[in-house]
């Protein structure tokens, strides 16, 4: 006898008054996506307070389920554009900025590497020492056959050893998180600089880091299979109001701050043109039930 049973995940889901119009797309769904993530996660809404199915059919499950799955992909996409924009961009920025000739950024003076070029390390969340940090930026290294032509043979030291490669050919092994980690703690000088070339003052640097912290947030909310269209927005502060003030001319009340009014500054900040206009109609053409389907449509709105 099986533990994890089909049959009866399925009957006990009819018990509760689901209705079931196609059992073997039905079947397909709960075997392969995990009940605990397309049950639990997508008929919350749906369900009444006794936890009975008496407004919709597994059918409108299916759709909300399939409706975040691309609402999360379509995002997703631009998240990485940005990630890869700061990324080329803090990394550009330092070598320019110090002057490092060889772009090799680890055969720097201990000194420099930690008082100058990594001057704000303090601020990284959460914090990370020095030695950890570094670390860090080379740990991925040997994974990457670009990355692991460098690796000096001769030299046993964990970070050391990678001196000899360019910091534009060591980034290319960075999460989202160690990225925004450098940008971080760069000197208030590379962080400028980067922000220029975003088009934004510095002045909105608190605000584009809360920018910046909620679209990590919403890539890990894709990647881990947590319900997209109603993440709500994680780090809201003046500052990231402010910015979004700046760049639209308009003001929004905090409190009614929401996920579309993020993605219409991913949209911006990915230089995409599309993006929110394809998300609005995500939100209107959504194929669930009503009054569902309003009332998730609303979640797309300005």
């Amino acid at each position: 006898m099986s533990v994890v049973n089909l049959e009866s995940i399925i009957k006990d889901l009819e018990s509760r008054g689901l209705v079931i119009k196609d059992q073997e797309e039905f079947e397909y769904y709960v075997k392969n996506f995990n009940v605990n993530t397309f049950i639990a996660e997508y008929s919350d809404f749906f369900e009444n307070d006794e936890h009975k199915f008496d407004q919709v059919n597994a059918n409108d499950i299916i759709k909300l389920y399939q409706f975040d799955k691309n609402l999360g992909n379509h995002i997703f996409r631009e998240i990485l554009v940005i990630e890869k924009i700061i990324n080329t961009n803090v990394v550009i920025e330092t070598i320019n900025y110090y002057n490092i000739e060889d772009k090799c950024m680890l055969k720097l003076e201990p000194n420099v590497l930690q008082n100058s070029i990594l001057r704000n390390l303090d601020k990284v969340e959460p914090y990370t020492e020095y030695r950890s940090f570094l670390y860090k930026i080379t740990k991925y290294m040997d994974g990457n056959k670009v990355t692991k032509k460098y690796l000096d043979m001769a030299n046993h030291d964990d970070i050391f050893k990678w001196a000899n490669t360019p910091l534009d050919v060591m980034c290319l092994t960075w999460s989202f998180a160690t990225t925004f980690s450098f940008l971080i703690a760069s000197s208030h000088e590379v962080r400028e600089i980067v922000l220029k070339n975003f088009k934004i003052d510095y002045l909105h640097w608190h605000g584009f880091v809360d920018f910046v912290k909620n679209l990590i947030n919403i890539r890990n909310h894709i990647s881990h299979n947590i319900v997209v269209y109603d993440t709500p927005v994680k780090y809201v502060s003046n500052e990231l109001m402010s910015l979004y003030s700046s760049i639209f001319n308009e003001n929004v009340d905090v409190r009614r701050f929401k996920l579309i009014h993020i993605i219409r500054m991913i949209d911006y900040f990915a230089n995409s043109k599309n993006l929110f206009t394809k998300t609005v109609q995500f939100g209107k053409s959504m194929n669930v039930a009503e009054p569902y389907r309003t009332k998730i449509a609303k979640l797309f709105e300005l």
